[in-house]
């Protein structure tokens, strides 16, 4: 399938066309884990986690955790990162023998030293000392490595986005240079008007293009979008329908400005008909195979 031959279709072609080129992933080995951040989060109580190695094992759990945070506060510090949580100021029920429920507030941030006794309660009754205790045997860091890995997973389908902005950022990147035009990712209507002298016309004031491409020649703008769904869901109705009204802001400049939206995912078989809805307003929706087939390419030249 061409460029040509793609762009001259009814709506409907063409959203059959995308939909059976759809691809089956775009996770790279890089979408499973950010091992940087893995090790920057490790890092940050490095020092504290190596001197709480001093409590695995020991017998008398609770009270030498009493004598160690006494003594030294700010090794409080680590619990969340040992008990998997990225928040640092934990509101906490406890419920009694009697069903009496109560609240409170731990900081770790900001250690209340009057309070180590609650904090060292938290610990034990988190099952942490337990942890520690009974079950951990090497060192606090790697256990940590291992959290935090876990807890990056959570990242996942925000990387999914960043996936395809990258895969758009180096495709264009390859492109500009070739055809001789200027880009800019994460582009907003004020640089466009500053840099380019283009008027784009906004949905939203803080809106900002995932790439906009300026071809000086022409004195035209393309503004691309870029996202990719894996699974189906409401969310890509709503997708559908923020993207088709944003084309028409876009249709609106008194300049030359097209817009462009890249999306993919197999979760779209499952939202045909606001996708069909888009396609009879968008004239270009691209899905990774047409980036592949050079679509960019040819639409930049056309």
């Amino acid at each position: 399938m061409t460029f040509q031959n793609y762009i001259t279709r009814t709506p409907d072609e063409r959203l059959s066309i995308f939909l059976n080129s759809l691809s089956i992933t775009n996770r790279t080995p890089e979408y499973y884990v950010n091992w940087a951040k893995v090790e920057r989060e490790t890092r940050k109580f490095e020092i504290e986690l190596n001197t709480l190695n001093y409590l695995i094992g020991k017998k008398d759990i609770y009270n030498e955790a009493l004598m160690l945070f006494t003594k030294q506060p700010e090794l409080l510090k680590a619990i969340p990162s040992l008990i998997a949580s990225r928040d640092t100021i934990l509101d906490i029920l406890s419920i009694d023998d009697s069903d009496e429920m109560s609240f409170e507030r731990l900081n770790f941030s900001k250690i209340t030293k009057d309070r180590i006794v609650d904090y060292v309660d938290f610990a034990e009754q988190s099952g942490l000392l337990n942890f520690l205790q009974n079950k951990a045997n090497r060192s606090l860091v790697d256990y940590v490595y291992g959290v935090e890995a876990g807890l990056d997973s959570n990242a996942r389908k925000n990387r999914s986005g960043t996936t395809m902005e990258g895969i758009l950022e180096r495709h264009v990147a390859k492109i500009a240079k070739e055809q001789g035009l200027e880009w800019k990712a994460q582009a907003t209507a004020p640089f466009i008007k500053s840099n380019w002298n283009i008027e784009v016309p906004v949905d939203k004031s803080e809106r900002r293009f995932d790439v906009a491409v300026y071809s000086k020649e022409r004195h035209k703008v393309w503004l691309i979008e870029t996202n990719y769904y894996g699974g189906g869901g409401s969310k890509l109705k709503a997708v559908a329908g923020e993207f088709t009204e944003l084309s028409q802001f876009v249709k609106n400049s008194k300049d030359d400005v097209e817009f462009v939206w890249v999306t993919d995912g197999q979760g779209w078989k499952t939202a045909r008909l606001p996708l069909s809805e888009a396609f009879g307003h968008i004239q270009n929706v691209f899905n990774l195979s047409m980036l592949k087939e050079e679509f960019l390419y040819e639409l930049f030249k056309k």
